[in-house]
Protein backbone atom coordinates (compact mmCIF):
# COMPACT_ATOMS: atom_id res chain seq x y z
CA UNK A 1 0.00 0.00 0.00
CA UNK A 2 1.20 3.50 -0.81
CA UNK A 3 1.97 5.90 1.99
CA UNK A 4 -1.02 8.07 2.90
CA UNK A 5 -0.92 11.78 2.25
CA UNK A 6 -2.66 14.07 4.72
CA UNK A 7 -3.64 17.40 3.20
CA UNK A 8 -4.31 20.29 5.58
CA UNK A 9 -6.85 22.85 4.38
CA UNK A 10 -5.83 26.51 4.36
CA UNK A 11 -7.94 27.22 7.44
CA UNK A 12 -5.64 25.03 9.56
CA UNK A 13 -2.75 27.31 8.62
CA UNK A 14 0.76 26.30 7.70
CA UNK A 15 2.54 26.09 11.06
CA UNK A 16 1.03 22.77 12.19
CA UNK A 17 1.50 20.83 8.94
CA UNK A 18 4.94 22.36 8.42
CA UNK A 19 6.03 21.26 11.91
CA UNK A 20 4.51 17.79 11.46
CA UNK A 21 6.28 17.29 8.14
CA UNK A 22 9.66 17.70 9.83
CA UNK A 23 8.98 14.88 12.31
CA UNK A 24 8.96 12.02 9.78
CA UNK A 25 5.33 11.06 10.41
CA UNK A 26 3.75 7.82 9.16
CA UNK A 27 1.99 9.79 6.41
CA UNK A 28 3.16 12.40 3.96
CA UNK A 29 2.07 15.89 5.00
CA UNK A 30 0.88 18.51 2.51
CA UNK A 31 -0.91 21.79 3.03
CA UNK A 32 -2.72 24.38 0.97
CA UNK A 33 -0.09 27.10 1.23
CA UNK A 34 2.77 24.62 0.70
CA UNK A 35 1.19 23.51 -2.58
CA UNK A 36 1.14 27.11 -3.81
CA UNK A 37 -2.63 27.17 -4.20
CA UNK A 38 -4.32 30.58 -4.19
CA UNK A 39 -5.95 31.56 -0.89
CA UNK A 40 -9.21 32.30 -2.70
CA UNK A 41 -9.38 29.02 -4.63
CA UNK A 42 -12.95 27.72 -4.21
CA UNK A 43 -13.25 24.71 -1.94
CA UNK A 44 -14.92 22.54 -4.57
CA UNK A 45 -11.98 23.12 -6.95
CA UNK A 46 -9.21 22.13 -4.54
CA UNK A 47 -11.30 19.26 -3.15
CA UNK A 48 -11.39 17.78 -6.65
CA UNK A 49 -7.61 18.21 -7.07
CA UNK A 50 -6.87 16.62 -3.71
CA UNK A 51 -9.23 13.70 -4.35
CA UNK A 52 -7.61 12.99 -7.73
CA UNK A 53 -4.28 12.59 -5.89
CA UNK A 54 -5.98 10.30 -3.35
CA UNK A 55 -5.00 12.60 -0.49
CA UNK A 56 -6.91 12.73 2.81
CA UNK A 57 -8.38 16.14 3.72
CA UNK A 58 -8.01 17.59 7.21
CA UNK A 59 -9.97 20.78 7.81
CA UNK A 60 -11.48 22.97 10.48
CA UNK A 61 -14.17 24.15 8.06
CA UNK A 62 -17.05 22.04 9.30
CA UNK A 63 -19.46 22.99 6.52
CA UNK A 64 -18.47 20.72 3.62
CA UNK A 65 -21.51 18.54 4.26
CA UNK A 66 -23.82 21.60 4.39
CA UNK A 67 -22.64 23.82 1.51
CA UNK A 68 -23.97 22.41 -1.75
CA UNK A 69 -20.89 22.85 -3.95
CA UNK A 70 -18.52 21.32 -1.37
CA UNK A 71 -20.96 18.53 -0.53
CA UNK A 72 -21.28 17.66 -4.20
CA UNK A 73 -17.48 17.76 -4.68
CA UNK A 74 -16.95 15.40 -1.73
CA UNK A 75 -19.46 12.90 -3.12
CA UNK A 76 -18.57 13.21 -6.80
CA UNK A 77 -14.79 12.97 -6.37
CA UNK A 78 -14.65 10.46 -3.53
CA UNK A 79 -13.08 12.80 -0.97
CA UNK A 80 -11.89 11.39 2.35
CA UNK A 81 -12.30 14.18 4.89
CA UNK A 82 -11.86 14.74 8.61
CA UNK A 83 -13.13 17.74 10.52
CA UNK A 84 -10.57 18.74 13.15
CA UNK A 85 -11.68 20.41 16.37
CA UNK A 86 -10.15 23.50 17.91
CA UNK A 87 -10.40 26.19 15.27
CA UNK A 88 -10.12 28.75 18.07
CA UNK A 89 -7.34 26.92 19.94
CA UNK A 90 -3.72 27.92 19.88
CA UNK A 91 -1.02 25.96 18.08
CA UNK A 92 0.00 23.93 21.15
CA UNK A 93 -3.53 22.72 21.88
CA UNK A 94 -4.13 21.94 18.21
CA UNK A 95 -0.93 19.87 18.12
CA UNK A 96 -1.93 18.02 21.31
CA UNK A 97 -5.35 17.23 19.84
CA UNK A 98 -3.85 16.04 16.57
CA UNK A 99 -1.43 13.69 18.35
CA UNK A 100 -4.39 12.26 20.27
CA UNK A 101 -6.45 11.53 17.14
CA UNK A 102 -3.92 10.89 14.36
CA UNK A 103 -3.93 7.08 14.67
CA UNK A 104 -7.72 7.01 14.33
CA UNK A 105 -7.46 9.26 11.27
CA UNK A 106 -4.91 6.95 9.65
CA UNK A 107 -6.95 3.84 10.42
CA UNK A 108 -10.26 5.30 9.20
CA UNK A 109 -8.55 6.61 6.06
CA UNK A 110 -7.64 3.12 4.91
CA UNK A 111 -10.57 1.15 6.32
CA UNK A 112 -13.51 3.32 5.21
CA UNK A 113 -14.59 3.49 1.58
CA UNK A 114 -14.74 7.02 0.16
CA UNK A 115 -16.46 9.38 0.07
CA UNK A 116 -16.74 10.21 3.74
CA UNK A 117 -16.55 12.98 6.32
CA UNK A 118 -15.80 12.25 9.97
CA UNK A 119 -15.94 14.91 12.69
CA UNK A 120 -13.59 14.61 15.66
CA UNK A 121 -13.94 16.11 19.11
CA UNK A 122 -10.96 17.25 21.16
CA UNK A 123 -11.37 14.15 23.35
CA UNK A 124 -10.83 11.89 20.35
CA UNK A 125 -14.43 10.84 19.81
CA UNK A 126 -15.65 10.90 16.26
CA UNK A 127 -18.81 10.45 14.27
CA UNK A 128 -19.47 9.98 10.63
CA UNK A 129 -21.17 12.99 9.05
CA UNK A 130 -21.25 11.70 5.45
Amino acid sequence: MDKLTLYFDRNVGKRLPSALSKLRPPAEIRWHQGEGLPQDLPDDVWLERVAKRNWVVLTQDMRFHVNESEHQAVRQHGVRCFYLPGAQDGMWQTLCTFTRIHKKILKLSVSTPAPFIFAFSASGRYKRIL
